[in-house]
C-alpha cells in the first residue's frame, strides 16, 4: 500500500473549482476598484499640481509687484530727502 495523496472525487474538485472561481472574481473586482481609485487619485493630484503652479505664478507676480512698490517708495523718500536738503540750504 502506497500511502500517497488520495485523489479527490468529482464533487471535491467541483467545489475547489468554484472556490477558485469566486476568489478570481473577487480579485478581479478588487483590481477594477483599485484602478478606478488610482485614476481618481491621479486626477486629484493633477488638479492640486495645477493649483500649486498657479499659486506659485501668483506668488512670483505679487513678489515682483512688492519689489516695484518698495523701489517706488525708496525713490519717493530719496526725492523727499533731496527736497529737505534743498529747502534747508535755501533757508539758511
Amino acid at each position: 500500500m502506497g500511502g500517497g495523496t488520495p485523489i479527490p472525487d468529482q464533487s471535491e474538485r467541483l467545489h475547489d473549482f468554484e472556490r477558485l472561481e469566486a476568489a478570481v472574481l473577487a480579485l478581479a473586482d478588487q483590481h477594477k476598484r483599485a484602478v478606478k481609485d488610482n485614476e481618481s487619485l491621479r486626477r486629484v493630484v493633477e488638479e492640486r499640481d495645477r493649483r500649486i503652479r498657479a499659486l506659485e505664478a501668483e506668488t512670483l507676480e505679487l513678489n515682483q509687484r512688492r519689489r516695484d512698490v518698495a523701489k517706488r517708495i525708496d525713490d519717493l523718500l530719496a526725492q523727499m530727502d533731496l527736497l529737505d536738503v534743498e529747502l534747508g540750504s535755501a533757508g539758511e
